[in-house]
């Protein structure tokens, strides 16, 4: 029971990052590598933040401002301006790539290359029935449930998600219906940026961080993407949860050494015998 426990906490962190790249990739078709270079960023802005004798709740708006902010800046300065000179997906994963690379020498610059934690003290413990969760857990699980929940409810309730959905279904029709494009792309990189500064928060308030945490993190949420279903905002959810669920199986059968490899291996099954995903549809060639 420990070890569900652990591996649904880690895997609901996974979640929210991948519906952060979902987010992104559904409605622009952008494969938004710069996403791990707002990673990892974030929890260095509430580091600054707390160093300099501010309270937790200005840190985290802070950092989480400034991640929505650096996401919009990488839209407006490098996507945008791609797409409108209908640049294929693969300038724009170069150019994203850059993007992160950018992004993380500059705060290895600034803060350095060691890791460093937002939480200080020892974390306080919850026992029950023999399963052990910490705080840190705890604040992880709550911030995804309540998180997830809304975006869920905002996809189907609201009418910006509606268009949101819309968009990623069809983006012709959806400019063609007399919707604005533009910025409907600034709304899907500002959600990206705001669930991946939770995501980083949490899991550096729980496990630390570093400048280089970024780029690994966002490859976990990628294959919780094609796992959960590349056609569906919700899909990422499910692959991450299973993703953690069987990281943490991993871990505890055999050792940390094989967490990748069983995470690529998943992947491959995946893309062998469902390529589209838990909650994907079968397509025809020429619609995919």
């Amino acid at each position: 029971m420990q070890i569900l426990i652990n591996g649904i906490i880690s895997g609901s962190a996974i979640a929210l990052l991948a519906v952060a790249f979902q987010a992104v990739y559904l409605p622009t078709r952008v494969f938004f590598i710069g996403l791990a270079g707002i990673y990892a960023i974030t929890p260095f802005i509430a580091y600054a933040g707390r160093v300099y004798g501010w309270p937790w709740p200005l840190a985290i708006a802070a950092a989480v401002f400034v991640a929505i902010g650096l996401s919009l800046l990488f839209e407006w300065a490098n996507h945008a301006r791609l797409a409108r000179r209908n640049a294929g997906e693969g300038v724009h994963l170069i150019s994203s790539l850059g993007l992160y690379i950018v992004t993380v020498q500059f705060v290895a610059m600034v803060w350095g290359n060691d890791p460093k934690t937002l939480r200080i003290g020892l974390d306080s413990v919850s026992r029950f029935q023999g399963v052990i969760v910490t705080g840190a857990q705890w604040i992880t699980f709550a911030a995804a449930l309540l998180l997830l929940g809304g975006f869920a409810l905002f996809l189907r309730r609201s009418t910006l998600g509606l268009r949101l959905r819309a968009m990623a279904d069809n983006p012709v029709q959806f400019a063609l219906f007399g919707y604005n494009v533009n910025s409907h792309r600034y709304l899907a990189f500002a959600l990206a940026g705001f669930f991946a500064a939770a995501a980083s928060l949490a899991t550096s308030y729980d496990t630390g961080f570093d400048p280089h945490m970024g780029l690994h993190a966002v490859l976990l949420a990628i294959v919780a993407v094609i796992i959960g279903g590349q056609g569906s905002f919700l899909g990422p959810i499910l692959g991450g949860l299973l993703l953690g669920i069987l990281r943490a199986q991993v871990v505890w059968h055999f050792s940390a050494r094989w967490q990748e490899a069983a995470t690529f291996l998943l992947l491959a099954l995946f893309l062998l015998l469902r390529p589209q995903g838990i909650l994907g549809r079968q397509t025809r060639l020429e619609a995919q």
